[in-house]
């Protein structure tokens, strides 16, 4: 199947980045072509224009198929702009200047593409400017990384002002006590519901005649259930993350301190954004900490904080970067 198509000139690249849904637009329109036939030589006794109406209806989900594969990205060096267009429509324009980055933007589960997203939301949804790849190995993304992001970068920011980042001194997300850092994290709901499913189990317990006539598998299972939810969530509400300065460490604690994780900051590989989603609505973006764990040859992921939008985040990372020395 067809995937991610561009046209290199001098000073504009053309990027397709939803071609492949031709094919897929053609193979519906067979099918429904087919299907129409079916109808047409099976029923009758339809008036004329419903009849042709819902056959026209039919059609023209693949020809909209078609019609979306024709989606352009056009990076104009000449101007410094970037448009987008379906076909010969223009949908929006995106000026250089507030051109962030084009990174690859994993979904979770189903592969990943490369998007461009803006300075003003730089963690958002994004715009799509490939097609998507399950395997880095693809040959087509090969091409694409090999030709296409070259030419994006020559375009967009060769010429594009090195605005350094600035050190943070008023910290939002961070409380400072002396050189420690502590993340700043309401647990207060995450508190009262745990003792409220801790409290439903007690209840249970107190009340010999819960579910007697079930049998004991059931009985046992919702009878501990609450509790089982309880503490997590009381996992969740005395735990916190603080950024030692003295000691160069990132420091996890849960229950209240009993249990202690220790991770040096030269360990500390990068910051992982986490677009979530739940029956494909955004759902909130999770910022980890992905780190090495040299001991073990591997790396493991650290949940610094939620957010329900992504303007924010920006701001997050530099202040964990200026605690960490990297601003």
């Amino acid at each position: 199947m067809a995937k991610t198509k561009w046209i290199i000139e001098p000073g504009t690249l053309t990027i397709y980045p939803k071609r492949n849904l031709r094919i897929v637009g053609l193979i519906f329109f067979v099918l429904i072509a087919a299907f129409i036939f079916y109808l047409f030589t099976s029923l009758q006794g339809y008036s004329a224009g419903f009849t042709f109406g819902y056959y026209g209806f039919l059609l023209l989900i693949p020809l909209l198929l078609v019609f979306i594969a024709e989606t352009k990205i056009v990076f104009d060096g000449n101007n410094r702009i970037l448009y987008k267009k379906i076909g010969f429509l223009p949908t929006g324009s995106i000026p250089f200047d507030d051109i962030a980055s084009v990174q690859a933007y994993e979904v979770l589960g189903s592969g990943f593409n490369y998007r461009l997203f803006r300075k003003s939301n730089r963690h958002g949804k994004g715009l799509i400017v490939s097609n998507g790849y399950s395997k880095a190995s693809n040959p087509n993304l090969i091409q694409f990384q090999q030709e296409v992001l070259p030419k994006i970068d020559e375009l967009v920011f060769a010429n594009a002002p090195v605005i350094p980042k600035q050190t943070i001194y008023d910290f939002r997300f961070f409380k400072e006590e002396g050189n420690i850092y502590l993340l700043r994290d309401n647990k207060l709901g995450s508190l009262i519901f745990a003792l409220i499913f801790i409290g439903a189990t007690v209840a249970i317990l107190l009340n010999p005649g819960f579910m007697a006539n079930e049998n004991a598998f059931k009985r046992i299972f919702l009878s501990y259930l609450p509790a089982a939810i309880g503490l997590g969530l009381l996992f969740a509400a005395t735990s916190n993350v603080r950024f030692d300065k003295d000691q160069k460490k990132i420091i996890r604690s849960t229950f209240a301190g009993r249990v202690v994780k220790e991770y040096p900051f030269d360990d500390l590989i990068r910051f992982q954004i986490i677009r979530k989603t739940t029956n494909f609505i955004y759902s909130g973006t999770e910022v980890r900490a992905e780190i090495l764990l040299p001991a073990k040859n591997k790396t493991t992921t650290l949940i610094l904080k939620n957010f329900t939008g992504t303007k924010k985040i920006e701001r997050f990372l530099d202040e964990a970067n200026t605690i960490l020395g990297r601003i």
